[in-house]
């Protein structure tokens, strides 16, 4: 499987306590980008940072715990960022990265559905992206 190792939790389902419809719901999970994990070696430091994209517009699927869902060689990451990524910019690119337990309790009001360790984020535009960073650095990596 590569680097990384996936470990047990596949999501079956919705639960939404939204204004979308169960369909809808459903479609969103079908069709949402699922997150991916991609590795980075953190500057100054040894060992690895493991981080997932968080795109502008895109609705998403991300583990709560992805340190329940991946594993390198075996071995617990502790390590895990978000990228906020921007496509309505002129120039694109990156919004912001944020320790991800802090992001993830940050688009807990993006969240429109979650099962077991995974969670559907909605699309959210530039302005609530950058907005997540209120009293936050930018910049992890």
């Amino acid at each position: 499987m590569g680097l990384f190792s996936k470990m047990s939790n596949e999501h079956n389902g919705a639960n939404s306590n939204t204004s979308f419809t169960p369909e809808e719901i459903q479609n969103k999970w079908e069709n949402a980008y699922r997150a991916n994990p991609r590795s980075y070696e953190k500057e100054g430091e040894e060992g690895l940072l493991i981080g997932f994209a968080l795109t502008e517009g895109c609705d998403s699927i991300f583990p709560f715990a992805p340190e329940e869902q991946w594993s390198i060689e075996g071995k617990r990451i502790d390590n895990w960022i978000i990228t906020m990524v921007s496509t309505s910019r002129p120039m694109g690119g990156l919004i912001g990265q944020m320790e991800y337990h802090e992001a993830i309790k940050r688009l807990r009001p993006y969240i429109i559905a979650s099962s077991g360790n995974w969670g559907l984020i909605r699309g959210m535009s530039y302005d609530e992206l950058d907005g997540l960073f209120d009293g936050l650095p930018r910049r992890l990596v």
